[in-house]
């Protein structure tokens, strides 16, 4: 190869991992799940052929493992140590910001289903699913699920919900209350409204838009759901000023 192949081959090397570092440098992505182990139904409620759902919350690490995980709330007692169980065991591609690595939230909600002619059905409406993503002015998400929320930056927050409930022959609505959490346990209005549900159908989705408070503290804070005033469960996000220097720490529980 001549010296001139050479020296455009060089060039040519040069200017391909420039791109790829600029590329690499504004990657920004949510964490990518790779393997998703299903919970084990409990032996014992083989006989009730009882359904219902998990919430375990925690944190998404900088290497794509599952830390810090707790129950927040279950239809069933016996579900508890089945879905941690699982959960323990999933993987992830980590989620990216301007092409590091970086720590985000983990909402993990766990159907227990059993093959009968009630497939799907639970006893009480429960969440099934929950993304919660920084938003602009009109509610449009700015950010990957799981990213910390900048306060002064994102005006909203906007949270896709899915929402289990027991199946019903006919049409219905159903009242349904969101509240937000703070890390110290002051609840503010956040959505109430009469959802509808389609005849035989045994979930709902729907989009909420949270306008966040200017003088709300960084820390994990909640959207807290009641349906027909009961309690159906809730998700985690989190709010920072400047979220690459804030660790979180997952709570307990709301």
């Amino acid at each position: 190869m001549s010296r001139f192949g050479i020296r455009r081959l060089e060039v040519c090397l040069a200017l391909f991992l420039a791109y790829a570092a600029a590329d690499a440098a504004g990657q920004t992505r949510g964490a990518v799940q790779t393997s998703q182990i299903k919970p084990v139904y409990p032996e014992n409620l083989f006989k009730t052929q009882r359904q219902g759902n998990a919430i375990v919350i925690g944190k998404i690490d900088a290497h794509g493992h599952p830390q810090d995980l707790r129950v927040l709330l279950t239809s069933l007692s016996e579900f508890s140590k089945p879905a941690l169980d699982a959960v323990k065991l999933w993987e992830f591609k980590p989620a990216v910001k301007d092409g590091k690595p970086v720590e985000v939230f983990l909402n993990a909600y766990l159907r227990f289903r059993i093959q009968s002619e009630k497939r799907g059905d639970v006893e009480a409406p429960i969440l099934g699913g929950l993304d919660i993503m920084a938003a602009d002015a009109s509610g449009k998400a700015t950010a990957p699920d799981g990213f910390p929320i900048q306060i002064g930056k994102s005006p909203t927050l906007r949270a896709e919900v899915e929402l289990d409930v027991p199946s019903n022959p006919a049409t219905r609505t159903l009242a349904v209350r969101v509240e937000v959490v703070s890390p110290k346990g002051k609840s503010y209005p956040a959505f109430q409204s009469p959802v509808s549900v389609p005849a035989k159908a045994n979930e709902v989705r729907f989009p909420t838009v949270v306008k966040l408070g200017d003088d709300w503290e960084d820390g994990v804070w909640f959207l807290r759901f009641t349906v027909e005033g009961k309690y159906a469960g809730a998700g985690q996000f989190w709010l920072a000023r400047d979220p690459s220097t804030f660790h979180f720490a997952v709570p307990g529980g709301v």
